[in-house]
């Protein structure tokens, strides 16, 4: 007699977390199908550049030290900023082919301070917060085609800094 029943089907919750655990598994192959290449093109830190203890070390180290200046690399920073360690400063280059904006304050223990590496069709502006050791100049130094150029200013700090 029980072999003319039919099967009893899973409870309606059970149903639905297969579905979920389903669905998420997907979402999750998805996400990573789309974000690996974007973890794996972030590039290698430039250990000794970042290391260097002083200016000119950070510009050899950085392969950078043969930079021309350029009008066309604009360097935003405040004259006076009261508060070292929140230095707001602005890049933006209107070079083509824009692949790389480096940012050194050269008084700092460490002068390379961030280094923006860009993909092409992205627009070269960046904005970032530093912290300065002391009152200094700032030099940014772009990476376009197969050349290099740089802008520089100085911004002078009333308060704080990376020593103290």
């Amino acid at each position: 007699m029980d072999s003319d029943l039919p099967a009893p089907k899973a409870p309606l919750r059970r149903r639905l977390l297969a579905n979920i655990a389903g669905l998420t598994g997907a979402i999750v192959a998805v996400t990573a199908g789309v974000f690996l290449p974007i973890i794996a093109w972030a590039g290698t830190r430039n250990v000794a550049a970042f290391d260097a203890k002083a200016i000119d070390l950070a510009l050899v180290a950085a392969g950078v030290a043969d930079a021309v200046e350029s009008e066309d690399v604009i360097l935003r920073a405040p004259d006076i900023a009261e508060n070292s360690a929140i230095v707001h400063v602005e890049i933006q280059s209107n070079l083509p082919d824009t692949r790389s904006i480096l940012l050194f304050a050269e008084k700092n223990p460490q002068p390379l301070v961030a280094q923006f590496d860009l993909l092409p069709g992205m627009e070269p502006i960046v904005a970032v917060r530093i912290k300065m050791a002391e009152s200094a100049h700032l030099r940014v130094v772009v990476l376009a085609g197969d050349r290099q150029y740089f802008a520089r200013r100085e911004t002078k700090v009333t308060l704080g800094g990376c020593a103290g």
